[in-house]
C-alpha cells in the first residue's frame, strides 16, 4: 500500500508538472554536423545506406522486430513434426520493407543515381550487398535460435539461408530499379504498398519447394547466379 501510494503521488505530481511544460522542450533538432561526418573518401554507397538507416532509426525497428521473430520462430515451428519448415522461416524473414524502399523514399538519391554516369552499377551492386547483409543478420539469429532450441543446423541449412537472402536481395533491387514507387504523399504509403509482398511471396514459394525436395536448393542457386550475372550486364549498359 505504501508503494502504491508513493507511485500514485509521484505520477500525479509529474502530470501536474508536465501540464505547464512547453512541448518544444523535448524537441532536439538534428544538427547538420552530426549528419555530415565524412567529407573525404571514395563515397561508398554501402556506408551511405548504413548512415541513412542510423539517421532514421525508425527504419531499424522493422529489422529489430524480425530478429525477435527469428528468435521465437523455431520454438513455434516445433509443432510441425516431420516437415522441414526451416526454409519457410527464411522466406518470412525477407519481409523487411524499410530497407527495400530506400531508393523510392529518397527522390534526390534516385535522381543522382539515374543521371550521374556509372552510378547504376555502383548503386545496384552495393544496394544488393546491403540488403543481403541485413537479411543474413536476421537469418543468423534464426539459425542460432534453431540450433539452441532444436539443434540440427548443418551446412545445408546455412547454404539455404545464404541463397534465399541473396535471391531476396536481387529481386528487391530489381524492383527498386525498374519499378520504383512514385507519387506517394506520406511515408506510410511506401510502407503499406502491396509491392512489398511480391518478393516474400516468391521466396515463400521457393522455400516451399525446397522444403519438399531439398535438391531444389541447387536449382535456386543456379537461378540466383544467372540473375546476378544478368543484373551486372544490365547495369553496365545503363
Amino acid at each position: 500500500m505504501i508503494i502504491c501510494f508513493i507511485a500514485f503521488t509521484s505520477m500525479l505530481i509529474s502530470f501536474l508538472r508536465l501540464l505547464k511544460v512547453d512541448a518544444y522542450v523535448f524537441y532536439h533538432p538534428v544538427s547538420a554536423k552530426l549528419l555530415i561526418k565524412h567529407t573525404k573518401g571514395t563515397g561508398s554507397i554501402f556506408l551511405y545506406l548504413l548512415r541513412y538507416l542510423i539517421t532514421n532509426k525508425n527504419y531499424l525497428l522493422n529489422t529489430a522486430g524480425l530478429c525477435v521473430i527469428a528468435g521465437v520462430m523455431p520454438f513455434i515451428s516445433g509443432q510441425f513434426e516431420g516437415v522441414n519448415v526451416m526454409p519457410l522461416g527464411f522466406a518470412v524473414l525477407c519481409l523487411n520493407t524499410p530497407i527495400c524502399i530506400l531508393l523510392s523514399c529518397d527522390p534526390g538519391l534516385e535522381q543522382a543515381v539515374r543521371t550521374l554516369p556509372g552510378q547504376a552499377k555502383r548503386f545496384c551492386t552495393n544496394y544488393c550487398f546491403f540488403i543481403f547483409s541485413v537479411n543474413m543478420a536476421v537469418n543468423s539469429v534464426y539459425l542460432i535460435s534453431w540450433q539452441v532450441g532444436k539443434s540440427g543446423v548443418n551446412s545445408t541449412e546455412i547454404i539455404t539461408a545464404l541463397i534465399i537472402a541473396l535471391q531476396s536481395a536481387v529481386l528487391s533491387v530489381l524492383l527498386e530499379w525498374f519499378c520504383p514507387l512514385r507519387n506517394w504523399k506520406i511515408e506510410n504509403d511506401l510502407w503499406h504498398h502491396p509491392r512489398k509482398y511480391i518478393v516474400p511471396l516468391i521466396m515463400f514459394l521457393a522455400a516451399g519447394l525446397i522444403s519438399m525436395w531439398s535438391i531444389n536448393i541447387w536449382v535456386l542457386l543456379c537461378i540466383v547466379i544467372a540473375e546476378v550475372l544478368s543484373l551486372s550486364l544490365v547495369v553496365r549498359r545503363i
